[in-house]
């Protein structure tokens, strides 16, 4: 055997065992890093008729509705699952926190009608199976702006809280 055949058959025993060294060092530090997206809701406002309004709402971490331009009741009710037109949502979703069925909207500035305690997403998926529908009622002759942010936003951590109704009542 050639000399250049034993420096190359050594030079592949040496990447061999360096490769096999140097795989687990890899994987460990692969399970240390952890590889995190950004907050995100994304959302479909859809006013229903005068007085109801949906919102289809999916994200990777918890989010707040906001209401603006309405002061008074408005009732509230969260869907995890179902169809909307036939297409079914809320297959890879989770519930994401107790929700008010009533609270009062005080000021016309922007409220948090509902804070969610964990994201929607409860399994990878699309965007639609990770989704839940939030239902507002409200008095007909208003115009709420609806909208959804998660927590870490600016218009989320500034906005007043709405209170629940039996509060108001008592």
């Amino acid at each position: 055997m050639g000399i250049k055949k034993k420096i190359f058959l050594g030079w592949v025993a040496l990447e061999a065992v360096v490769l096999l060294i140097g795989l687990p060092a890899a994987a460990q530090i692969v399970d240390r890093v952890m590889f995190t997206a950004a907050p995100r809701a994304a959302h479909a406002v859809t006013p229903i008729a005068p007085g109801l309004t949906e919102i289809m709402v999916a994200s990777n971490a918890p989010f707040t509705i906001l209401s603006e331009g309405a002061v008074g009741e408005m009732s509230l009710m969260l869907t995890v699952s179902g169809t909307i037109n036939g297409k079914a949502f809320g297959g890879n979703a989770q519930d994401p926190g107790q929700i008010e069925d009533c609270v009062l909207s005080t000021a016309a500035a922007p409220t948090a009608l509902y804070t969610a305690t964990r994201r929607t997403a409860a399994n990878r998926g699309e965007v639609i199976g990770q989704a839940v529908m939030v239902h507002i009622k409200y008095d007909p002759s208003l115009t709420p702006k609806f909208s959804v942010q998660t927590l870490d936003h600016p218009a989320a951590k500034s906005a007043a809280l709405a209170m629940p109704c039996q509060v108001v009542s008592s």
